[in-house]
């Protein structure tokens, strides 16, 4: 029974070396504890699609030495979980986008009018 246990842990650990996974499984997992169950999977899927883009940003090589340990792009993924993806959400719920579109459209029509 050891041995078969063991294979499974090694199958399962080596899905997490890459670090877009290392990322997206946190995110998703904080999300879902969250109670944001219907964005849990978008916020998988931003932190498997940026987590490149943040380490391009922090000037790592993708595929060098250096490579971001899959413990910090886990970090990472939770953190977009907890403070960015969700935030975002929240404030985009809090705007009257009918009253914005509004508004920009009548700045448009004043300005092709003429009018200050």
């Amino acid at each position: 029974m050891h041995e078969p246990l063991v294979q499974l842990w090694i199958w399962g650990a080596a899905i997490f070396s890459d670090p877009r996974f290392a990322a997206a499984v946190p995110a998703f997992l904080v999300s879902w504890m969250i109670g944001n169950r219907n964005t849990a999977l978008v916020c998988a899927v931003i932190a498997f699609c940026t987590i490149k883009l943040i380490i391009w940003s922090s000037s790592i090589p993708f595929d060098g030495a250096y490579q971001i340990p899959v413990e910090g792009a886990a970090g990472i993924g939770a953190g977009m979980a907890l403070m960015g993806v969700h935030g975002i959400q929240d404030r985009v719920n809090q705007l009257d986008l009918k009253n914005i579109l509004q508004a920009i459209a009548q700045s448009i029509a004043d300005a092709i009018r003429g009018k200050k």
